[in-house]
Formats: C-alpha cells, structure tokens, sequence
C-alpha cells in the first residue's frame, strides 16, 4: 500500500470580473452571420423602395398563352399597385447588367 502524506495547501483566491453581454468575453465583437434577403425582399426593395416586405405582394400578369407580361408589387392592406414593370423592361434589365440573382418564376 502507497503511503499517504498530508501537506498544506494554499489558500485559494479568485475575483470576478465583468462579463460582456455576449458571454465571450469579446466585448459583443464577434461577427454574426448577415441574414440573405430572399428574391422577393429584393425584388421589392428595388420597385418599391422604402416600403416594408411584409406589407407589400408581389403578382405576376400573365397572357393567355401563360406567358408573364408584368410583375406587380401591391399594398397589401389597400390592395393599391405600387409599382409595375413590364417583362419586356425586365428582360432587359437583365442583358444590361448582372441580375445579382434576380428569379421570376410562374406557379400554377
């Protein structure tokens, strides 16, 4: 059997110290994910500048051949157009400059 030996021990001492808000010691300086828009939040955010996402819809005109001939972004409350754009200003749109992800599909 190992022999046991008793010894002194010092005294022991700690201190607190403030912890920032964000629990890592960083001060809350730590990068956070930017959240992406969604097609629609841009798509509205460039015909309709200055109004809410949540309070506007978008709706696709389409021709009797199911073709879309315009996008439009209305109020949802009133049910007012805001804003209009032909598919044909649309289209190009989207040969003049990079669309930066710009996506119109039809459902139904």
């Amino acid at each position: 059997m190992a022999d046991l030996r008793l010894a002194a021990i010092d005294h022991v001492s700690f201190a607190s110290q403030s912890v920032p808000p964000d629990g890592r010691g960083r001060n809350g300086a730590y990068p956070r994910p930017k959240r992406q828009r969604s097609a629609r939040e841009r798509l509205i955010a460039a015909l309709a500048p200055g109004r809410l996402p949540e309070t506007c819809e978008v709706d696709y005109v389409v021709d009797a051949q199911g073709m879309m001939v315009a996008v439009l972004v209305r109020d949802l409350s009133t049910g007012e157009v805001i804003a209009r754009i032909n598919a044909e200003d649309l289209w190009q749109l989207g040969t003049e400059e990079a669309a930066g992800g710009l996506l119109l599909e039809r459902r139904g």
